[in-house]
């Protein structure tokens, strides 16, 4: 009777677990403080919004779909932070969704409800994940389209199903959309496709539809860049840029941060891969993620958190089924369960649930109302890198990433001189950002400190 119990209570004992963590990870994302990457989805968007060109008007180095997916909200709410709050709300939709496609995937792979209730307990409190899942970047709706993709894909192992397999080239195609890192991914399957098709477990013309279906669906994009004028500049931005661009983090450190921040998943994930790789059925699955891991590492020269997104429920599936198989004692399994989000939980927290500390996101938002305060509509503001200007024009094409700049330059003769653009542009209001010589005469005199902000200089004449 009491086993009878326990068996009925676990189930909901985990899933309030996971609830639990759903809410916290909600009072994070309204209480922490916008990265600078936010600002720039928001500013591109606004500036598509206004009628201007991706790649062609403006610089961006990520491909635009997120961007167009914005616009709407930008123009339903206007120039104000209500725009911020509201993508981020839209940000926790999406991140749910992955988390549901994640369960449906453990389920896929292991058949088993309780490794999929855990993998969704150490996805989501993984650091790097709920840490970027609810920012405002191209990287959460990649994350859930790459994640149906892979879904879809393992469908089709799993039962023959054409129509799967199409689903996952569709699904690819849209991750690849919205951000070119992708790519990573459409080599891992491209591979897993290529070595099932010579060991007969694929047939050729099904490996051939997949990539049919996956270059038909990006075609039309590329077609209208083509027709529009904006083909060589998106090459350009989108892959040179980010090719030249100097390496800012090193891929040892970076690889060592996001494994120390949850060592414990990330233990039971390499077990769970000793243990796994033995098995026939599950096998396919444990190499697929080993091989998308350590593509991501080798590939990209800055490890952002945010590139590993789609990777880190693949890791949590695995640690989970490790957890699974290693205790047969519920109690055993509870303590490494807290064992492996008591850390993670505890710097959430510390961030923005108990102390509801917003005094950062608060400084933040002041600043930017401040902006759109002391300027009008038709203004121009040089902001420098993406920290308070999100609804007025910028005096450059380059209106952000200083690093893309110098890595433009390393491919054709662009000139970038702030002084002449300032001279010329005449915007209201200058950050400090990037100009080290406020005495230079197309400067001096003709701004003055702001009374607010000591970073902040308005025009006087």
């Amino acid at each position: 009777m009491k086993n009878r119990f326990i068996d009925s209570i676990w189930p909901v004992f985990l899933w309030l677990l996971f609830a639990g963590i759903l809410v916290s990870i909600f009072f994070y994302s309204y209480n922490r403080k916008f990265d600078r990457d936010e600002f720039e989805n928001i500013h591109t968007a606004w500036k598509i919004k206004e009628g201007q060109k991706i790649f062609v008007d403006f610089f961006q180095h990520h491909h635009p779909f997120f961007d167009y997916m914005l616009t709407p909200v930008v123009s339903a709410y206007g120039s104000t932070v209500d725009t911020l709050f509201v993508s981020r709300y839209i940000m926790l939709v999406i991140t749910a969704c992955a988390l549901a496609v994640t369960y449906l995937l453990a389920m896929r792979i292991f058949k088993n409800a309780e490794i999929g209730v855990l993998s969704l307990i150490l996805t989501s409190t993984f650091i790097a994940f709920y840490q970027k899942s609810i920012e405002i970047r191209p990287d959460v709706p990649q994350m859930l389209t790459a994640l149906l993709a892979i879904y879809f894909l393992f469908t089709y192992y799993d039962k023959q199903s054409l129509r799967s397999l199409i689903g996952s080239a569709l699904f690819l195609a849209v991750s690849f959309l919205f951000l070119q890192k992708t790519f990573v991914l459409v080599i891992t399957i491209g591979g897993l496709l290529v070595y099932d098709t010579l060991k007969r477990n694929v047939p050729f013309r099904y490996a051939v539809l997949y990539g049919g279906v996956f270059v038909a669906a990006l075609m039309p994009y590329y077609i209208y860049m083509a027709i529009d004028g904006s083909l060589e500049r998106y090459f350009e931005m989108n892959w040179l840029v980010n090719y030249y661009m100097s390496q800012g983090l090193g891929k040892l450190g970076s690889t060592a941060v996001l494994i120390s921040e949850n060592i414990v998943t990330c233990e039971f994930y390499a077990v769970g891969v000793i243990a796994l790789l033995g098995s026939v059925r599950e096998r396919r699955f444990v190499v697929f993620t080993i091989c998308l891991i350590v593509l991501t590492i080798m590939t990209f020269q800055n490890l952002w958190k945010q590139y590993f997104m789609s990777t880190i429920p693949l890791v949590a599936m695995i640690a989970g089924y490790a957890i699974y198989i290693s205790f047969s004692n519920r109690l055993s399994r509870l303590d490494i369960i807290f064992g492996a989000i008591f850390m993670p939980l505890v710097y959430m927290h510390d961030k923005g649930f108990f102390n509801m500390n917003v005094e950062k996101q608060r400084a933040q938002l002041d600043k930017v109302e401040y902006v759109l305060s002391i300027t009008e509509e038709g203004d121009k503001v040089y902001d420098g890198d993406s920290l308070f200007n999100l609804y007025r024009d910028d005096i450059d094409y380059f209106w952000f990433c200083h690093p893309c700049v110098s890595a433009y330059q390393k491919i054709s003769d662009y000139q970038y001189d702030i002084y002449e653009l300032i001279a010329y542009e005449k915007p209201k209001v200058i950050s400090n950002t990037g100009i080290h010589n406020f005495d230079d005469v197309r400067i001096k005199n003709r701004y003055k400190v702001s009374d607010r902000y000591p970073d902040l200089y308005l025009r006087v004449d």
